[in-house]
């Protein structure tokens, strides 16, 4: 959340949401794991229930906004890009989270679950050219400290 020009403010609404994103996110680890209710649901119909409760809500969020639903879509790349974007990093990387979390249990999966924002970092810098700024590596750091305390730490 730096800003590179000191004119710029945060959005506290921007980190309400990413805020709330990372709770719910943790609860869809730990209630995968835990709950009994959901315990003979496939991991097919949970990653669908999970991408619909998402489409509501960003399809709530689009209507109650003035921009159009198909807003910044002025071609067929765009779209195919949208696809490409549904799929791989939506539906796979949801469906197995869920499949390693009842797999390897809920700590192991969110541990595995930080190193995926620093695959895609590599790949956008390696594959794509983007800047390696360094606020990225030291989030990187940040990130494999925390993973290395979370496994030396752990007791199981």
């Amino acid at each position: 959340m730096t800003q590179s020009d000191s004119s710029q403010t945060i959005n506290p609404i921007g980190v309400f949401l990413a805020l709330g994103s990372a709770f719910v996110y943790s609860m869809f680890i730990v209630v995968i794991n835990r709950s009994k209710v959901i315990k003979d649901i496939s991991n097919s119909l949970l990653t669908f229930y999970a991408l619909t409760v998402g489409a509501i809500i960003f399809l709530i969020k689009i209507m109650t906004s003035d921009t159009e639903i198909t807003a910044g879509f002025e071609n067929n790349m765009a779209w195919v890009n949208l696809v490409g974007l549904a799929i791989l990093p939506t539906i796979v990387s949801t469906a197995t989270l869920a499949i390693a979390t009842r797999n390897i249990g809920a700590t192991k999966a969110s541990v595995l679950g930080v190193f995926e924002p620093v695959t895609a970092i590599i790949v956008g810098t390696v594959i794509f050219g983007e800047p390696l700024t360094t606020n990225i590596v030291v989030g990187i750091l940040i990130a494999v400290a925390a993973v290395t305390f979370m496994i030396v730490t752990t007791k199981r």
